[in-house]
């Protein structure tokens, strides 16, 4: 049966939708990624097909902010433009983005394997799955306090009358601490099941950025992580990769488009979402997938 070809159609499929939903919403891709074939008895996919989804996120996260990324790279080069401050301005924000990468970067090489065999155990996935959950929680009620606080009420009065208040700073504000802070919780996710968008939307809530502003450059931070990832794994296609599931072209090309698609609808979901509701679903489905592998460790053995 695993050497279906209907099989490994649907498998691509259902792991490239994984990866595009669970790269940029806050419940850990990683976490996903490992848990749900542990619990359905799946194995792995192969090297090439874990490289070919992680392009598909590329492409979601570019082609969403694709104008963002052509005003960055014509105006941070650009000449005739420094007069009103727009050459200086974009000039920034690609320093920002830069800073903000390194601490991921530099971790990710250096500890990436060791990381990943130590940290292999669903069990021990679950138990950062919980932190990921205990982290989104704790911004949201630092934000529920924050609204509280500008309405000028006690936050037991608030009453879920707080959801669409989002105070903190907007993005334009965000300044080199920020991102020295922000990149250093977005190599947390080094550890399987800490969410990467979940870790760096908390951390820059926790500096007093607005929750949608904290999305939005969370988001931006991720292109060249993911870009980095996917080009640091270019040269191991060639290599044997035994005891993996042999997705053909036809396997890889639906994980691909099926990554992509999930992962602009996962950025253009919660960008909306953020502007009007909070994250405490996310905490709450983050426990709840946790609970179930932790407990399907006990029941699979």
């Amino acid at each position: 049966m695993l050497a279906s070809p209907v099989f490994l159609l649907i498998q691509a499929i259902v792991l490239g939708l994984l990866q595009g939903l669970t790269e940029f919403l806050p419940v850990s891709s990683s976490g996903h990624l490992q848990g749900v074939p542990y619990l359905l008895g799946w194995e792995s996919g192969s090297l090439t097909f874990d490289v070919m989804v992680h392009g598909g996120t590329l492409i979601a996260v570019v082609a969403y902010f694709r104008e963002d990324l052509w005003y960055l790279a014509t105006r941070s080069v650009g000449r005739g433009v420094v007069e009103d401050g727009e050459q200086r301005r974009a000039q920034r924000v690609v320093l920002l983005l830069a800073i903000g990468t390194l601490p991921a970067a530099v971790i990710g090489v250096t500890f990436e394997s060791t990381f990943e065999a130590a940290f292999a155990s669903p069990r021990v996935v679950a138990g950062f799955l919980y932190v990921t959950a205990l982290l989104l929680t704790s911004a949201e009620l630092l934000r529920r306090r924050r609204a509280a606080a500008s309405l000028g009420k006690p936050v037991a009065e608030l009453v879920g009358a707080e959801r669409d208040i989002d105070p903190g700073r907007r993005e334009d504000t965000i300044g080199f601490r920020d991102v020295a802070v922000i990149g250093l919780a977005q190599a947390l996710a080094i550890f399987p099941g800490v969410s990467r968008s979940g870790a760096t939307i908390v951390a820059g809530m926790g500096l007093g950025l607005s929750r949608a502003a904290a999305a939005r450059f969370s988001f931006l931070l991720s292109i060249p992580i993911v870009l980095g990832a996917t080009v640091s794994r270019l040269p191991d296609l060639g290599t044997t990769d035994p005891g993996t599931l042999p997705f053909g072209p036809v396997e890889i090309a639906a994980g691909v488009i099926a990554a992509a698609v999930s992962g602009y609808w996962a950025i253009r979901f919660l960008l909306r979402l953020v502007q009007t509701d909070d994250l405490f679903g996310f905490a709450r489905y983050v426990a709840v997938f946790a609970t179930l592998l932790l407990a399907g460790t006990f029941m699979i053995g």
